[in-house]
């Protein structure tokens, strides 16, 4: 069992949103929250370029809190999960397509991404649906113009791909999914009386069936996760999903026909079906507020972790490590996901024609799943990383200037996280960029015996 604190929109209020986690454990001392879930609108912004890239009127830009825990001056106090929205420090977290530390203790999913912590397994999806760029390769790239910062963080439909394939082989279901968007058609499984008079102007949304995201109903009936966690709606809305006896065995809703499926349960069973999985029958759904004063914006619950994913040394979820009541929770691989990763990498694309997703399921096999676990394994030998057997393999690293520095912000391209995990898997560069900037910012704590010079959402 994990103590978890889910939150909304965060909006950059890192210091409300830990004050409150730090809050309820002085209430609680004994079943401390362990781990914080985000579902969006984060944003980290390390400095005055970051906050410039934001998608919204430059009104309501603000740099918030986000930049001192980049820069080291403070510390997340519980590991902190999330997916990105769309408010965010797009150029930033594009560095990190495929998930990564932001900041000291604070995690980002990637565009889609599955870990395990603590024996849960979470998945996520980033951004929000817009049909028109949905079958679209991530042809954005930084400095962004209007369109652009606002185009970067719309779904596309290779990550939803990608992780409906997630459960093929390990059945170990998906314990909380996050997402920025509500999955279409949730609205449904609720109290929608209450939700209308609290926020009426959905009404024709609802009427229409546009009201969230069709690739999140379609993951929401493929994956059946224990919970699903979302935002974007700025109100607070439980639903439970009630699946059918039978695994959905739903096929992917291939190219540019996402948007037209009108209703998810009514696609014919596929030979999938008749697969077993250890999925659970209904799906909670939570969505929250963003982070302001007398708003439900943090819910606080105990998921059950699953017992084979921490302690089965042959497990596809990467999680051998039994938790003490001392130890700090570690970000563990996946490796069904990195298979999954593998397996689809040649369809990326970094221009605006629509990468070439399969219409049929794309199977994984037990031979990518053991080529991962090997190449891991031979990899964190190589490096000699100071890591437990499966954990994530990256730390932190400072790319730009946070605001406390002197220097002025700087256009940086890619990652050195990004080049770590490609290398890790045996993969080029598509639509990430390899790391060209200043071999890392130096940190401001450090001692300079030679220069007198020193110090910008």
């Amino acid at each position: 069992m994990v103590r978890v604190a889910v939150v909304g929109c965060a909006h950059g209020m890192l210091d409300d949103i830990y004050a409150t986690v730090n809050f309820v454990n002085q209430m609680n001392s004994g079943t401390p929250i362990e781990l914080l879930l985000c579902c969006g609108d984060f944003e980290c912004m390390r400095n005055m370029r970051d906050l410039d890239s934001m998608a919204c009127p430059p009104k309501y830009r603000a740099l918030h809190a986000f930049h001192r825990y980049y820069a080291k001056e403070k510390t997340a106090p519980v590991l902190t999960i999330f997916v990105g929205g769309n408010h965010e420090a797009s150029g930033y977290l594009q560095e990190l397509h495929y998930g990564g530390w932001v900041a000291p203790n604070i995690f980002y999913l990637g565009a889609a991404g599955v870990i395990n912590v603590a024996g849960l397994r979470i998945a996520g999806l980033s951004g929000i649906y817009k049909q028109q760029h949905y079958t679209m390769g991530h042809f954005e790239s930084q400095p962004f113009d209007e369109n652009t910062m606002r185009s970067v963080y719309h779904i596309r439909e290779l990550e939803v791909f990608q992780l409906s394939h997630v459960q093929e082989l390990d059945k170990t279901p998906v314990n909380a999914f996050l997402s920025h968007d509500w999955p279409r058609g949730i609205e449904q499984h609720g109290n929608l009386h209450q939700l209308l008079r609290r926020k009426p102007f959905f009404e024709q949304d609802i009427r229409t069936n546009t009201l969230g995201s069709p690739a999140g109903e379609f993951l929401m009936y493929q994956l059946r996760p224990e919970y699903w966690f979302a935002a974007h709606m700025h109100v607070k809305f439980a639903a439970i999903v009630v699946h059918p006896d039978q695994p959905s065995g739903l096929k992917h809703l291939a190219n540019r026909k996402a948007a037209e499926v009108d209703n998810m349960q009514e696609i014919k069973e596929n030979e999938a079906a008749k697969k077993t999985r250890r999925q659970p029958a209904i799906t909670k759904f939570l969505a929250l507020d963003k982070c302001q004063p007398r708003s439900d914006f943090m819910q606080v619950l105990d998921l059950s972790t699953a017992s084979c994913a921490t302690t089965d040394p042959d497990a596809l979820v990467c999680g051998t490590i039994q938790k003490t009541k001392t130890d700090s929770l570690k970000v563990m691989f996946d490796l069904e996901w990195l298979a999954v990763l593998r397996a689809t990498h040649h369809l990326a694309s970094s221009n605006r024609v629509p990468p070439r997703v399969p219409q049929q399921e794309m199977k994984i096999e037990s031979s990518d799943i053991a080529w991962v676990k090997k190449r891991l394994q031979d990899f964190i030998a190589e490096k000699k990383f100071d890591k437990v057997e499966g954990e994530w393999i990256t730390d932190f690293v400072k790319t730009a200037p946070s605001h406390e520095d002197k220097e002025d912000p700087v256009l940086v391209t890619g990652n050195p996280q990004t080049d770590l995990l490609l290398e890790l898997l045996k993969l080029p560069h598509v639509v990430t960029a390899p790391f060209v900037g200043e071999s890392g910012v130096e940190d401001p704590n450090e001692i300079d015996l030679i220069e007198d010079d020193d110090d910008d959402i």
